[in-house]
């Protein structure tokens, strides 16, 4: 006589609920990477579409500072060149070609620009910035200190400049070399490629204050032949470390050459009451012929950079574009295009 054996209770239920779970989850995988998928094909996408509309703006701005005449502290499109007007013209009085006459400033400040839609940019004259390559320690240190660094690193950081772009493996005074660096690896022994690069030498990224070392990096450059120097498109941090001054008297000289560029270094010096010992070999109060562009997108977080460098006696070459660079902003924000002016300048 067969006997009656009852399924045990419970059994099928928690089975199902695992595969279930199971079944589930993979197909939660499968979702999040198909979504992380779609998010780096769309970015890829604005990417691609924001690097044709900065390329071809690039290519605007190219063309304007090799057509257009520079001034102390602008370049003004539309007016003629004449050799010996190094501070402008009354843009009152009509010029023959009956071409209105517009002011492009080279002192970072943001414009407009509409090149299929909305793009921020900004030039900068790079003779107004501190020149790493062509500095005196004392205003490496000036520049170290505004960055946060403490006064013994501050101290330290041009000769640590120093060993970190001679081609030897001497320790200068206070520098490093390669067995300081330790693991790090050590300097390239070479001149700095970028700005940023600058962070690399030993204790300085982990000493600046990310505050203000935002403020502090678009200030300065690494540019071994070029000897000018323009305080009429320098910013405020810049004047600081190069001339000594406050920031007060750094604000004053800017609101000071919005009205009329400075015409000569003693001009500017008598300005802000600097002491500051000029180098005959330099020119203070011109463009130094290299323009240093960014172009942000005003619908994505994209940012394209690069420097623009005039070589007129060039023959086959009259100008260079070099250092590009794209890069996206920082919290992945667009531009913010409020306070921009729109750009005065179409190319015919």
């Amino acid at each position: 006589m067969a006997r009656f054996e009852p399924s045990r209770p419970g059994f099928a239920l928690p089975a199902v609920l695992a595969v279930t779970g199971m079944v589930t989850l993979v197909f939660l995988v499968a979702i999040t990477a198909l979504a992380s998928l779609q998010a780096e094909a769309r970015s890829a996408r604005e990417r691609v579409r924001f690097l044709q509309r900065a390329m071809t703006a690039e290519a605007s701005l190219a063309y304007m500072m090799a057509t257009e005449p520079f001034r102390a502290s602008v370049i003004l499109a539309g007016a003629p060149r004449n050799m010996d007007d190094t501070f402008g013209l009354n843009l009152a009085t009509p010029v023959e070609s009956g071409v209105p006459v517009s002011e492009i400033r080279l002192d970072g400040r943001p414009y407009l620009m509409d090149q299929d839609g909305p793009m921020v940019v900004r030039l900068q004259d790079a003779a107004g910035l501190v020149n790493l390559a062509r500095t005196t320690p004392d205003v490496h240190q000036r520049l170290a200190t505004l960055a946060g660094l403490p006064l013994s690193t501050a101290q330290a950081a041009y000769a640590r400049y120093v060993d970190y772009v001679d081609p030897d493996d001497l320790r200068t005074l206070n520098g490093a070399e390669r067995r300081d660096y330790g693991a790090a690896g050590g300097p390239p022994d070479r001149h700095m490629l970028r700005p940023s690069e600058w962070l690399s030498l030993l204790g300085v990224r982990d000493g600046v204050d990310p505050r203000k070392w935002n403020d502090v990096r678009h200030a300065f450059i690494v540019e071994p032949e070029m000897i000018t120097y323009n305080v009429n498109t320098a910013p405020a941090i810049a004047l600081q470390a190069v001339f000594d001054i406050s920031a007060g008297q750094a604000e004053s000289a800017i609101r000071r050459r919005e009205v009329t560029p400075f015409a000569s270094l003693e001009e500017f010096l008598q300005t802000v009451g600097s002491t500051f010992v000029s180098d005959p070999m330099r020119l203070y109060t011109y463009p130094g012929g290299r323009v240093i562009y960014e172009i942000r997108d005003g619908r994505s977080a994209w940012t394209y950079r690069g420097m623009i460098v005039l070589t007129p006696g060039g023959v086959v070459q009259p100008l260079w574009i070099t250092q590009t660079e794209l890069m996206e902003a920082p919290r992945r924000a667009a531009a913010d295009t409020t306070n921009a002016t729109r750009f005065p300048y179409t190319p015919y």
